[in-house]
Order: structure tokens, then sequence, then C-alpha cells
């Protein structure tokens, strides 16, 4: 991804959007790591809510990709998205 640090968040916080548009809470947490377990960004469903958990130690490419692969998914609505992100897709959808 050769985007700028500007462009790399704007499309993270879109993503984050997009997420909370189909009820779904991101929460970027720094998740602890300890001898003899490796802990990775998830998605849950807790109660009836659905959480997407982010590592916000990851680079933001990493954050980005990851988001991407959880809600295309979900199968998100193309109308939703920006031109920026509907470049990335293609890259998502065929890994």
């Amino acid at each position: 991804m050769s985007l700028g640090k500007k462009e790399k968040e704007a499309i993270l916080s879109e993503l984050i959007q997009l997420a909370e548009n189909q009820k779904i809470e991101v929460r970027t947490e720094k998740l602890l790591r300890e001898a003899g377990y490796r802990v990775r960004s998830g998605r849950c469903r807790v109660n009836g809510r659905d959480f997407i958990i982010v590592d916000r130690d990851q680079p933001v490419t990493e954050r980005i990709d990851f988001l991407l692969h959880q809600l295309v998914a979900d199968r998100i609505n193309p109308e939703e998205i920006s031109d920026s992100l509907k470049r990335l897709l293609p890259k998502i959808t065929q890994s």
C-alpha cells in the first residue's frame, strides 16, 4: 500500500465507520503478550453484540488489511465506500 500516513488513517477510520454501520463495534486495544502464546486481532460476539478487536500496536497497513478482510466477509455495500477504499478491495478479494 503506497499511501501516505494521512490517507491510511482516513481509510482506517472509514473501515471502522463501515463496521459500526453494520452494528459491529471496533475496539483498538493494546493486546498483551506473554511467554507461551501469541495474541492476535480477532472478532467475537458477546451477549449478542459483535466486536472486532484490533491490536493497536500493529502497523496501520496491517490494521487496514485485517478490517478489510473482516468486512469483505460480511459483504460490505460498495455504495457505502470511498473510491480509495474501492481500489483496495480487488487485492483483498483475490487473497
